[in-house]
């Protein structure tokens, strides 16, 4: 049964993944939206997990974006995250990226109209994540 309340985007983008036990893995989404992702070849540690994401974006638009995540799926293929929390100006490149990307652009603006969002902070104005 499907859960998502948001639309994802069939969007590669390279990312590494920060356990809290400082172990760093490499990995690569396989779509993306505005409040989760499913990343390739990874296994996080089971449902219920965290971590933080960085997602790095290089075609027309070079960015990174740093997110917590926690895992809500995993499968042989890979991890479901849903984005917990994430800077503002970043989920601004996020949303921007998906919506060039998505075949309705007008629909990633309805979800950010509706607030299906992650709780967004203002990581450089508060210095704490």
């Amino acid at each position: 049964m499907e859960k998502r309340q948001n639309t994802r985007i069939p969007v590669r983008l390279s990312g590494q993944l920060c356990l809290d036990d400082g172990c760093q893995h490499d990995t690569e989404t396989q779509d993306v939206g505005l409040r989760g992702a499913f990343l390739d070849r990874v296994r996080l540690g089971g449902v219920g997990h965290s971590c933080v994401l960085t997602l790095f974006g290089g075609e027309e638009d070079v960015f990174s974006v740093t997110i917590d995540v926690r895992v809500v799926h995993e499968n042989e293929l890979g991890s479901g995250v849903e984005f917990q929390v994430l800077d503002r100006r970043d989920f601004e490149l996020l949303e921007s990226l998906l919506e060039a990307r998505a075949p309705s652009p007008a629909q990633i603006r309805l979800e950010m109209k509706e607030g299906r969002l992650p709780d967004l902070k203002n990581w450089m104005l508060s210095g704490s994540v």
